[in-house]
């Protein structure tokens, strides 16, 4: 673990993002200097506070707590990005570890959705990371063991029904990913994914588990701090990419190699869901009947 570490984490107003401030502040016992990046200014108070007062927890014996400097931006704007990267060049010079975390979900027919949920999704998960790490480059260049780390998802290689415009944007992520993570090796700059199967965060809340968004059996829900978790061991040994938990990452290869074995899985899931549904009483229907249907 290095200490004294400057990190920066777009979507740190909450969720994966905050998680990861959090996780950073107790394993570096409050010594790095968080940059924490999202576009809601109060929510990124509430997320300085929880990291303060860790924190205060983990430097006890000491006078230091942690640094944390809140940046409100934008990341599909360049003009807020490259202020962001500005401040920090000004207060520190250099970048150590780059959390790019900023994300959006839209799931539902891919006919209603259309192609202005597809853009937006694009400009944000997609083009966000791409301005983000256009922005913070000349500064990882001058950090200590430089890791950029891109929190995609386990859909961007295993596609679910009602999720194309979303999953195209975390295709494009990896494929970006996987790209300049050879072309930043000769600079030292060391290039990481982390895909995470469903995460129980507020993007999820009141579409995990409805229609549009159902998991196969068996499929655990995540909490952020389980992502965050993965996202500092790669700050600290970085790998090419990560899946979070690690027995999924079979089913990234399932996937490209089998798709129809996921479709088939994906549809048996749908099958089982509307059976269900059909054989739910009616209102006021009594235990006995509800029996007799099943």
């Amino acid at each position: 673990m290095i200490r004294d570490r400057v990190v920066l984490i777009t979507g740190a107003s909450g969720g994966i993002g905050r998680a990861a401030a959090v996780e950073f502040t107790r394993t570096d016992e409050g010594s790095s200097h968080l940059f924490l990046v999202g576009r809601d200014a109060d929510r990124l108070k509430v997320s300085a506070a929880v990291v303060q007062a860790m924190g205060g927890r983990q430097a006890a014996n000491r006078d230091a707590v942690p640094a944390v400097t809140l940046l409100t931006a934008d990341v599909t704007r360049p003009e807020d990005v490259a202020q962001m990267a500005a401040t920090v060049e000004r207060m520190t010079g250099r970048l150590d570890v780059l959390v790019v975390c900023a994300g959006q979900l839209e799931v539902g027919p891919a006919e209603e959705l259309g192609p202005v949920v597809a853009e937006r999704l694009m400009r944000v998960n997609f083009l966000g990371a791409v301005n983000t790490i256009h922005a913070c480059l000349p500064l990882l260049r001058r950090g200590r063991r430089p890791v950029v780390i891109n929190v995609s998802s386990l859909a961007g290689r295993l596609v679910p029904p009602y999720m194309g415009a979303y999953a195209a944007s975390k295709f494009a992520l990896n494929a970006y990913s996987h790209s300049l993570r050879q072309e930043l090796r000769k600079d030292g700059i060391r290039v990481c994914l982390v895909l995470p199967g469903p995460v129980d965060t507020a993007m999820v809340k009141g579409k995990l588990g409805g229609p549009f968004y159902s998991i196969p059996k068996g499929t655990p829900v995540l909490s952020p701090g389980q992502v965050a978790g993965a996202i500092v061991a790669l700050a600290d040994h970085p790998r090419r990419e990560v899946v979070v938990p690690a027995w999924l990452t079979p089913s990234g290869w399932l996937g490209s190699a089998f798709p129809s074995v996921v479709d088939g899985l994906y549809w048996a899931t749908e099958s089982f869901r509307g059976l269900r549904k059909k054989l739910q009483p009616a209102a006021g229907s009594s235990r006995r009947e509800t029996q007799r249907l099943l």
